[in-house]
């Protein structure tokens, strides 16, 4: 049987990323790591949207069988976990050049880095979408709230996709403790991209480390938001809290009440669940606190920010 031949496009793409990309070499001793982990992992239950047992699944397998130096082109990765849509992203990247810190503070920390071989985008090929898309959302929150998060001592993302925001963090400075929570199969792709990166990621956030710290069960939540460094610390849920049964929601967010800053997109609605209103009630439980509600047209569909921040952080 003949074999469909790529686009001319694809290995144009390849050749502009290979050149303008943060080299970065492939190393078999991680390679092997994260083959271990996802042999390990079984498929222990957790309590996330039924959608995501078939992707799990998925994923464990290509962890298994498919070289992860070539993640970002597998089928449940690109679906779930990497921006698609070349105008909402112009847009942003348009957002970004006009800023007054695009030359000193944007433009380098955009710099995109070979591992999974992302695809260049075509009117900045330095970079990628998706890191265009994750710059956009740390601007617009830092413009309405005059809050730096990358200037903070801890971070807790929920849905951290492959870690490429943990990623932008560091470019752009961070030094503290940054915590992902997500599912197994997915913190096992965190710690492979990051460690890749030079960027330390453990499993265990004891003694709040340096770097990320990648779990999937609600006590190590708990525990590390417990053990957090002193000073100010944010929440950041990119449209995946809003993915999620509300169950999932209200223990996550009960664990970061106390926190200064929050960093959410969402959707209108998530199957039979009203996010705006979810959001509204939640907000509306927190006192001293100055939130932004901020439509996002530019997505062509019913999508918005939410950032808080408590009123003598502001």
């Amino acid at each position: 049987m003949a074999t469909r031949s790529r686009p001319i496009s694809h290995f144009v793409e390849d050749s502009v990323g290979a050149l303008l990309f943060r080299r970065v070499r492939r190393d078999e001793r991680l390679v092997n790591d994260v083959r271990a982990e996802a042999a390990g992992l079984g498929h222990p239950p957790v309590m996330a949207a039924t959608l995501w047992d078939e992707k799990r699944a998925r994923l464990r397998e290509l962890l298994l069988e498919r070289d992860p130096a070539d993640f970002l082109r597998w089928d449940v990765v690109r679906t779930t976990m990497v921006k698609r849509g070349r105008a909402p992203v112009a847009h942003e990247l348009r957002h970004l050049r006009r800023h007054p810190d695009w030359r000193r503070r944007w433009r380098p920390a955009l710099q995109e880095a070979t591992v999974g071989r992302p695809r260049p985008f075509h009117l900045y090929p330095r970079s990628s979408g998706n890191l265009i898309h994750q710059a956009y959302h740390l601007c617009r929150f830092e413009e309405a709230t005059g809050l730096s998060l990358p200037l903070l001592p801890s971070i807790v993302e929920f849905g951290g996709g492959y870690g490429s925001l943990c990623r932008l963090f560091h470019q752009l400075g961070f030094a503290g403790t940054y915590v992902i929570f997500d599912l197994p199969e997915v913190s096992a792709l965190q710690r492979f991209f990051l460690r890749s990166l030079r960027i330390p990621a453990t499993r265990d956030g004891r003694g709040a480390p340096r770097g990320a710290v990648t779990i999937s069960d609600l006590a190590e939540l708990k525990a590390v938001v417990g053990a957090r460094p002193p000073g100010m610390a944010a929440f950041i849920a990119q449209w995946s809290l809003g993915e999620t049964p509300v169950e999932l929601r209200r223990r996550v967010l009960a664990e970061v009440a106390g926190f200064d800053a929050f960093l959410f997109g969402y959707t209108e609605r998530f199957e039979t669940i009203d996010n705006v209103a979810f959001f509204k009630e939640w907000r509306a439980t927190f006192h001293g606190y100055r939130w932004w509600d901020l439509p996002l047209p530019h997505l062509r569909k019913a999508e918005w920010y939410l950032f808080g921040v408590r009123g003598t952080c502001a």
